[in-house]
């Protein structure tokens, strides 16, 4: 007869086969107290200490832990050292990991970065229980945050007399479970209606990105450089980062170098924006706050200034499961401070109708929104293995222009496997702040090696 392995050896254990029945027990209910009073009486700590992990109890996990005369199992050890983010203790424990229950021992590579470790040992364990739902999610989660991918879209987008639609090829080539080199490049061809009062269109615009991305379990920093071309052949640049300081407390930054800007027709054909992004997330209990701010600098693709945009942004998100996607519902604001040139010059100005020639068409003033936001499912949800809606309602109040709306909606799915199938269509008139009615199709494939 073979030997089994460690994670047979594990699903046989009564011990688990007890803390699997302890948490299935109503938490008050009498069979539970009396097996966990006469263990205790024996001197058995364990189904206690078993009952606390498995319903979130861990500051009695830990005074049990403390109080057993018993050796502490290395399983228990493992789920307390997970919850308290000890990596040192992590490390110490997967030095001998047989035993371990292959989902904790999967977390614990993860929480460590070591991103490939953790594949294998899903791939393993999965052989034995091709059926562990919660085991192949875990899998998926660390194919997304480290793996080889390829992400082909197509983008058409119509505004005010405006059509732009094109391709974009992203991906990312994985070194190690650290360092990966990252791309992001797109061609899209520009026609323009009389409505869009642009005297001239290039035919093509581009932004081409190569740069390298680093990571850990609480960093995500990448850096691109390349260039965009339109009216000119500029450079460009992109730098990332995002930083999980807690386990509910996520902070965020982006830094954009002369990338494409949408606020207009006019500087979607002949401009481009200088953009820093910041933004704080903060989860607490049902809710999801948002509060972030930042600065704009809009160009014509000759260098000469347009204007400047200072903005901050907060929201308010309730947060509830609905089927098995989770729904937000809330309040958000924002307020945009907009300062711009009296005379538009250089390459903007020459790509406009002499009678157009004037800022109020490229630029808003200062505006505020305030409204509602409802949001179920995610639009680009990387990798799983089911299929996931995506709908996206925001109704606000513009101090400008009125009533207005955004629109986004879509589904995902997955096709073959490590890759996801996109389709999303929105409409509105978010993002630009001129009131311009604007419709958006995309389709995207990504696949992950």
């Amino acid at each position: 007869m073979p030997k089994p392995t460690p994670e047979e050896d594990f699903a046989q254990d009564p011990l688990r086969t007890l803390a699997d029945s302890l948490a299935s027990a109503p938490a008050g209910g009498n069979v539970t107290r009396d097996v966990l009073f006469a263990a205790a009486r024996r001197g058995d700590f364990l189904p206690a200490i078993s009952w606390s992990l498995a319903h979130g109890y861990w500051g009695l996990a830990q005074l049990l832990v403390a109080k057993n005369p018993q050796p502490t199992p290395r399983w228990v050890q493992l789920s307390l050292a997970l919850h308290a983010h000890d990596t040192p203790a992590l490390a110490r424990l997967l030095r001998h990991p047989q035993g371990l229950p292959v989902r904790d021992r999967m977390q614990a590579q993860m929480e460590l970065g070591r991103y490939r470790q953790a594949r294998q040992d899903a791939l393993s364990a999965m052989q034995i229980d091709p059926f562990d739902r919660l085991l192949r999610r875990q899998y998926l989660e660390a194919v997304r945050e480290s793996a080889t991918y390829v992400d082909l879209a197509g983008h058409w987008q119509s505004f005010n007399g405006l059509s732009l639609y094109g391709p974009r090829l992203r991906g990312r080539i994985a070194w190690n479970d650290r360092w990966s080199l990252v791309f992001d490049a797109d061609a899209l061809a520009q026609s323009a209606s009389a409505a869009s009062q642009l005297l001239r269109v290039p035919s093509w615009s581009s932004r081409d990105l190569v740069g390298i991305r680093w990571q850990d379990p609480r960093w995500q920093i990448e850096g691109l450089l390349g260039s965009y071309q339109a009216e000119r052949n500029t450079v460009s640049g992109r730098i990332s980062l995002a930083w999980q300081a807690t386990d509910s407390g996520e902070f965020s930054a982006n830094f954009d170098y002369h990338d494409r800007s949408l606020q207009s027709p006019a500087l979607a054909a002949a401009g481009m924006v200088n953009r820093v992004d910041l933004q704080w997330a903060q989860r607490f209990g049902s809710w999801l706050g948002n509060i972030g701010g930042g600065w704009r600098q809009y160009q014509g693709q000759d260098g000469d200034a347009l204007g400047s945009d200072r903005f901050a942004e907060v929201s308010l998100l309730w947060r509830h499961d609905l089927g098995p996607w989770e729904l937000q519902v809330g309040p958000f604001a924002d307020y945009h401070d907009l300062s711009r040139v009296s005379q538009l010059q250089g390459v903007l100005a020459s790509a406009l109708q002499p009678d157009a020639r004037t800022p109020d068409l490229v630029l808003p003033g200062s505006y505020a929104d305030i409204g509602m936001r409802v949001q179920w499912g995610t639009w680009e949800r990387a990798v799983a293995s089911d299929w996931t809606p995506y709908l996206a309602l925001n109704v606000y109040q513009n101090t400008r222009f009125g009533p207005q709306y955004q629109l986004d909606a879509g589904l995902s799915t997955s096709v073959f496997g490590p890759d996801r199938l996109r389709i999303g269509f929105a409409q509105g008139q978010g993002g630009n702040g001129l009131a311009l009615n604007q419709r958006v199709v995309r389709l995207g494939y990504r696949f992950y090696f």
